[in-house]
């Protein structure tokens, strides 16, 4: 089942193999949707068991990528005008980091989504 319709731009958290990976952020425009995975044109964003600071977040390159349905552990929708690509993270206040584009803020994740 492929669904096209309108842009859609996910933030999706995933999971790894190991009990502590929550901590893993894909953001990007959904190019396919299957029973198995979703298909994303994205960026990567991993951080460590602290995130206080932008600083703190190691940010990966913009291509495509694979997510299987099995490693998404939730998916929060964007504006379909939110700027994925060209977006950048700020700090809101101690513990809090937001995507911030030219029009849109965010929250990226907060001290509460350090599993």
């Amino acid at each position: 089942m492929k669904i096209h319709s309108d842009i859609k731009i996910w933030k999706i958290r995933t999971i790894k193999n190991y009990p502590e990976a929550h901590n893993h952020i894909i953001v990007g425009k959904v190019l396919d949707i299957t029973d198995s995975y979703v298909r994303l044109h994205c960026k990567t964003y991993h951080f460590g068991t602290v995130l206080n600071d932008p600083k703190d977040v190691q940010i990966g390159s913009v291509m495509e990528r694979i997510i299987p349905w099995g490693r998404i552990e939730i998916i929060n929708e964007l504006p379909s005008t939110f700027d994925y690509v060209r977006s950048s993270l700020i700090a809101d206040r101690e513990g809090e980091v937001l995507f911030k584009d030219k029009e849109h803020m965010y929250p990226f994740a907060t001290t509460a989504d350090n599993i």
